[in-house]
């Protein structure tokens, strides 16, 4: 089971539990100057150093890892050190990776800044940097000791950065837990920021963990974590757009995949519209031509076909396997 907190309180607990011989945060300099009551809370733990690195996907490139591989030596990090990942996804990712490969492994702590990363990449241990402008390609399954979720995060959030979050709120809602996108649906983008937010972020992180209890290593099951990412994350490399609003883009471009191939109910789609429509979330739809290339370099291809999941109902799904020539001409 994963070690969730769901404050920051709880950091000092776990560091007293754990008593490491050293410990470092890895941030960026942005998020340390704009989060003043975190370093408030940090300076009552044991004296640590900070390693700087860069905002958002930019940080998840090779130089960048073998930089902060440099930092961890020059810190004198062994195995009984402790790293804090402080930051969104993208930060997470880096670290994780990081940590997995230095001296084959050292621990870390996962404190996700974002809705995004709080609902989906702090949690099941995926690490990775992209490589060659394809998104994750080099990576590993290693879990953090502990992930803490703290929603005061979420308050220095603009609007942009919580429909990112919402994305894989709403994918959970649509593969697994539809009593999601009831909250989502009766509630403004404004309005979920208070006491719904809470619930939505439990409900999803829940979700979660019922896949990867199943397929620790996404070999199976876990992979309908997947949907709406396979046209997704093209979408996002080719026109630079963010990883929700290309997931939300990427799943209404599944569902009408799946209904062509008589297997989504266009009720699915026509729901997803209108909780889209709710939260006042439009798309440029010069912008859904997908990356083939992209696709074709995902880890969900192999052999010239998808693993693509196709939601059939609110709440059900399943695993199709569908040639890429055939996905090109669906679309």
């Amino acid at each position: 089971m994963l070690n969730i907190k769901y404050s920051l309180k709880s950091l000092k607990i776990i560091l007293e539990e754990i008593k490491p011989s050293k410990i470092i945060l890895v941030s960026s300099d942005y998020l340390i100057s704009k989060l003043n009551w975190v370093t408030d809370e940090l300076k009552e733990l044991t004296a640590f150093g900070i390693i700087q690195i860069p905002d958002g996907e930019t940080a998840k490139e090779w130089n960048v890892l073998e930089s902060l591989l440099n930092e961890f030596i020059r810190a004198g990090l062994d195995r009984k050190s402790i790293v804090m990942a402080l930051g969104g996804g993208a930060v997470g990712d880096l670290v994780g990776f990081a940590c997995s490969i230095y001296q084959r492994g050292i621990p870390y702590i996962n404190i996700p800044t974002t809705l995004l990363a709080q609902v989906d990449s702090a949690i099941g241990g995926k690490t990775a940097i992209n490589f060659l402008n394809y998104k994750n390609q080099i990576g590993s399954f290693y879990d953090p000791i502990a992930v803490i979720i703290d929603n005061r995060f979420l308050e220095t959030l603009n609007e942009e950065q919580i429909i990112d979050g919402l994305a894989e709120v709403i994918k959970a809602g649509l593969i697994k837990d539809p009593t999601i996108l009831e909250i989502i649906q009766s509630h403004s983008l404004p309005e979920l920021k208070g006491k719904p937010i809470e619930e939505i972020i439990t409900k999803a992180i829940k979700v979660k963990e019922y896949f990867i209890e199943k397929d620790p290593k996404d070999r199976d099951v876990r992979q309908i974590l997947n949907f709406g990412h396979t046209v997704g994350h093209a979408l996002e490399l080719k026109y630079g757009l963010s990883h929700g609003k290309a997931v939300l883009m990427g799943m209404l471009k599944e569902l009408e995949l799946g209904e062509k191939l008589g297997e989504t109910e266009p009720e699915v789609r026509d729901h997803l519209i209108k909780i889209l429509d709710s939260l006042a979330i439009s798309f440029n739809k010069n912008q859904l031509e997908a990356d083939w290339g992209a696709i074709l370099h995902d880890k969900k291809t192999l052999g010239g076909k998808v693993n693509l999941p196709v939601v059939k109902r609110l709440g059900e799904v399943r695993m199709i396997k569908i040639s890429l020539d055939e996905l090109k001409n669906r679309f």
